[in-house]
């Protein structure tokens, strides 16, 4: 039943990218407006469901990895709303933003665990919620970097072609995407960072509360640590490459997509590929 209201917007997501894919052959002012409807009415479906849970629930729908990503979804979703409705009509927003709105959802909704897995409370609880808020913040940044690094390089690649083909449509100039990109690295870092020592501080906590083999601590060798760090890593030394002129451009873009790759698989693959960890919801008994 869960699956199935979450396919009422993950289908209507599905239908702005067929509109937005249309433009290569359709060239009527309809086809936009048709476009940034389906994506609205998704984005006000999967509002809905959000707010069910959280009332459900009675708290934030960010305690657990899969509400997590599937509010990274639906912000994701708003910001691409937005550039559609603001930037010209011929850039193809959709093309970048749907897709990727489309990805998190399916993984989700198909490999994260709808459990947390944890019975946190008073302080405990309330640092766990200041943790998960800045990871989130900061995974939003990121994808908004990705998005505008797979702009960037789409354009450069047209620029470079002879001649540039138009297709009914346009993308953002490469000062418009690098300037967006940027934008975003330099306000995910910080984000991703506070998370991230946040995190680590709970684990210390919960470690010395029930030792290193109990269900309460994450220990540093967890896959899920490893690629969080791997994510804030490449990000640092994207925030660096950002004020080396020579380490700019197509380099840039290509360490963003590796950092939106760490942590894709850090929130998804990791349960995807069934490997173990100690953070998050328990396998054993859990129905994904």
């Amino acid at each position: 039943m869960d699956r199935l209201k979450i396919l009422c917007f993950a289908g209507t997501y599905g239908l702005a990218l067929a509109v937005e894919l249309a433009r290569v052959v359709v060239r009527s002012p309809l086809r936009w407006y048709a476009g940034v409807g389906l994506t609205a009415l998704g984005w006000l479906v999967q509002t809905v469901y959000l707010a069910n849970l959280a009332w459900t629930s009675g708290a934030l729908p960010v305690t657990s990895p899969f509400e997590s990503v599937m509010v990274l979804s639906w912000v994701v979703a708003l910001i691409g709303l937005y550039l559609m409705v603001q930037w010209p009509r011929r850039v193809a927003v959709g093309f970048f933003t749907l897709p990727l709105v489309l990805g998190l959802i399916c993984g989700a909704a198909w490999f994260i665990p709808r459990s947390t897995g944890r019975d946190w409370e008073g302080a405990t609880a309330f640092w766990g919620t200041v943790h998960g808020m800045f990871l989130l913040a900061g995974a939003v940044c990121a994808s908004l970097a990705f998005a505008a690094g797979l702009m960037y390089l789409a354009q450069m690649r047209r620029l470079k072609s002879r001649p540039v083909k138009k297709f009914g449509f346009s993308l953002p100039s490469l000062e418009q995407s690098e300037r967006v990109n940027r934008g975003a690295v330099v306000a995910a870092f910080p984000l991703l960072t506070a998370g991230l020592l946040i995190g680590v501080l709970l684990s210390a906590v919960e470690l010395r509360k029930g030792g290193a083999g109990t269900s309460h601590g994450v220990p540093w060798y967890d896959p899920k640590v490893l690629s969080a760090g791997g994510m804030w890593l490449v990000f640092a030394v994207l925030l660096h490459a950002r004020f080396r002129p020579s380490m700019r451009g197509r380099t840039v873009m290509m360490l963003t997509i590796a950092a939106f790759a760490f942590l894709v698989f850090t929130w998804v693959g990791v349960e995807a590929l069934r490997l173990p960890t100690a953070h998050g919801p328990a396998r054993a008994g859990v129905t994904p």
